[in-house]
């Protein structure tokens, strides 16, 4: 019997990130959300409507629900945790693990680059911070940067500028951790100081959308270890 899924998307991109992983969840009988996030953005409390988006679609779910973020969004899966269940494990994709408690605040090297990435405020479309070939080497076909490109929404900087509350305790509920490219090394090693299930796949940052039954197997699997 599968399980039910709520899948977050990172703020700097849209749900199509995520499409191909949630419809293969789908597909092996689990029942899914993937809300589209892109408005909560530029509201007028950001981080509020991110994370009452996500709770508002995981209502919909069936069943004892988890929540797997990707990238910037585990800054975001404590506060959404928080709102469901206490047994809902969060699954971090490569992504940010906040801290235990208090407020995660943006460092200080990823702020110098939203700063080198801002005109008049806004940020410009994630893939266009990277140079052509890095995103043709992680995506490599058209179409697929094409998909990927299509519902990404432009950010304002000011969104970074706003500390995250963190709930105390948070990540006392099960967590795990899925590495998908050495950017997230110092996350995955911080899950592992926690004490937390954590797997390293040969793979990138944008696996999720090109390579999507490899992490679907990885998130399976690693909610399948023994607490």
């Amino acid at each position: 019997m599968g399980s039910a899924m709520l899948f977050v998307h990172s703020p700097l991109v849209g749900p199509s990130s995520l499409r191909r992983l949630a419809d293969l969840a789908a597909d092996r009988g689990h029942s899914v959300a993937l809300p589209d996030l892109t408005t909560a953005v530029s509201a007028a409390t950001p981080h509020r409507a991110l994370v009452e988006g996500a709770v508002g679609a995981a209502a919909r779910l069936r069943g004892a629900v988890t929540v797997v973020g990707h990238s910037g969004a585990g800054t975001f899966l404590p506060a959404i945790g928080d709102r469901l269940a206490a047994a809902a494990p969060l699954v971090f994709v490569d992504a940010v693990v906040p801290r235990r408690s208090g407020q995660h605040a943006t460092s200080t090297e990823l702020a110098e680059l939203l700063d080198r990435n801002t005109t008049d405020g806004m940020l410009a479309p994630w893939l266009a911070w990277w140079p052509a070939e890095l995103v043709a080497s992680l995506l490599p076909d058209p179409a697929d940067r094409d998909l990927f490109a299509s519902d990404m929404p432009r950010v304002p900087r000011s969104f970074y500028d706003r500390p995250v509350p963190v709930p105390d305790g948070w990540s006392d509920r099960p967590c795990a951790y899925v590495q998908l490219s050495p950017a997230y090394d110092a996350d995955r090693a911080e899950a592992e100081a926690r004490g937390w299930p954590t797997i390293r796949l040969d793979a990138n940052h944008l696996s999720v959308h090109t390579a999507p039954g490899r992490v679907l197997d990885a998130i399976l699997d690693i909610l399948a270890w023994p607490a």
